[in-house]
């Protein structure tokens, strides 16, 4: 059961991510908008996203991720500022959570 509300879950958020950019697209074209109200419907999927990654990382069902996992993200958010590969990005932050986690770091 509760894989199935996953599932739905993650079908629901990439249709209406998809529905997002299809309006601002059919939509941009034929309305007259403000800049403003471009870069807004532009922006609105991706922020979409962020606020599951953000919700993601802090919470695991309806309890607090741990200290561990925060900081793991947060070196992954270092290293793709630093540009490194997406694979160093990815295994990086999997080594620094279980490296905290190993030591006692919840």
């Amino acid at each position: 059961m509760q894989n199935n509300l996953i599932i739905a879950g993650i079908a629901l958020l990439a249709v209406g991510t998809y529905a997002i950019r299809f309006a601002g697209y059919r939509l941009g074209s034929r309305m007259q908008m403000s800049e403003k109200a471009r870069a807004m419907l532009s922006d609105a999927a991706t922020v979409l996203l962020l606020a599951v990654a953000v919700t993601t990382a802090l919470f695991e069902g309806t309890d607090f991720a741990g200290v561990a996992r925060i900081v793991g993200v947060l070196f992954a958010v270092f290293l793709a500022w630093r540009r490194a590969p997406l694979i160093v990005v990815i295994i990086g932050a999997a080594v620094m959570t279980a490296l905290l986690r190993y030591l006692g770091v919840s």
